[in-house]
């Protein structure tokens, strides 16, 4: 069995889609794989068991059918942060490795989803680093595009202290227009460092899409109509504050969009719902006419009235694009044709032993 160990330099880097993207090529080859998080952040109770919310998307996902206990041991809860800062012994690293081997029984390899940085656990007694070391892993670190200094930094410190154990690394959300000079002047320089560049991901809308629930949870906002179609992907969030001729013509441009605007904007609302608009999202906690209504339910486009206004609306729907998760069954499938193009299995797999 073979643990492969993901981690990451900085939170939301996009260690799901790695793991979701590696763990179906795999499958696709062959291999019968198994799904690990040691710790979870995302707590929640599933059948009456107390398990991290990702997990439990990304194990089905993969068909991994392993006890929820076995596929993510610890769950970090505000009940655990007190019993921790009181002394407790918590046993973590009993728990955490009692699991891994069952989670790991009759498995050719092992995708397990870090927290982030290698220093990560140590407040618990069993750090990241620690667990790699204690299954003998084989690490591949991901980090989104930000800072050079700081993913340069953070990938060389990793290859120090890893050393062999260190796979390579994946860029993701990298712009377009930065695409080359990571090619060109990045990659080179972690190669005569000695570290191989994996893959190089560009940002890519659908991955960043949250769903229509998604947005009304995040804006505690209503959904009046078609709530059918909650689970539709959101790309583009558009604001319609401007005259109706100019809202017309820059709607016609933009698809798979919600449009965000003020709830007493009939004319704006009637040019959106003539546009590929998946959404329209309403302000100020005002309602739309009636007419506007049946032109929505006719149209199959839902229609969102929330109390805040139109400018902390797109503030807030912003920030859950940047930080939306992979729990979409259509953004796994797109991420494992993005992960399966990109990512240099070759290498992978040679590093691994495996063969294609």
């Amino acid at each position: 069995m073979i643990p492969l160990f993901i981690a990451s330099l900085s939170p939301l880097s996009g260690k799901n889609l790695i793991c979701a993207g590696l763990g179906l090529k795999l499958k696709k080859d062959g291999y019968n794989i198994g799904y690990f998080k040691p710790v979870g952040f995302s707590p929640v109770f599933v059948d009456d068991v107390l398990t991290d919310e990702d997990a439990v998307f990304l194990s089905r996902a993969l068909d991994v059918n392993e006890p929820l206990q076995s596929i993510s041991p610890v769950i970090f809860t505000e009940d655990m942060l007190q019993r921790l800062v009181k002394g407790e012994n918590l046993n973590i690293r009993e728990k955490t490795m009692e699991a891994f081997h069952i989670a790991s029984s009759g498995k050719d390899i092992m995708i397990i989803r870090g927290i982030g940085r290698l220093t990560c656990g140590t407040c618990l007694g069993f750090s990241e680093l620690d667990f790699i070391t204690e299954v003998n892993a084989k690490v591949i670190f991901v980090d989104k595009f930000e800072s050079y200094i700081e993913m340069l930094d953070g990938f060389l410190y990793a290859s120090n202290v890893l050393k062999e154990k260190l796979l390579g690394v994946i860029f993701n959300m990298v712009p377009s227009a930065k695409l080359e000079y990571m090619k060109n002047t990045i990659q080179p320089f972690l190669t005569k460092h000695g570290v191989d560049t994996l893959g190089i991901i560009r940002r890519d809308p659908l991955l960043r899409a949250t769903s229509i629930r998604d947005i009304v949870t995040a804006l505690n906002g209503k959904i009046l109509c078609c709530e059918e179609k909650a689970d539709e992907l959101i790309e583009h969030f558009v604001i319609g504050a401007m005259n109706l001729e100019s809202a017309i013509q820059h709607f016609k441009k933009i698809s798979d969009k919600a449009v965000i605007t003020g709830g007493d904007r009939s004319d704006i609302h009637a040019a959106a719902l003539e546009t590929s608009t998946k959404c329209l999202i309403l302000t100020g906690d005002l309602y739309p006419s009636y007419s506007i209504l049946g032109r929505a339910h006719e149209a199959n486009i839902p229609v969102i009235v929330v109390r805040a206004d139109t400018a902390t609306t797109i503030e807030t729907c912003e920030k859950l694009a940047d930080t939306t998760q992979l729990n979409n069954m259509s953004k796994i499938q797109h991420a494992s044709e993005i992960i399966e193009k990109e990512v240099d299995f070759e290498t992978i797999y040679r590093k691994l032993g495996l063969t294609k």
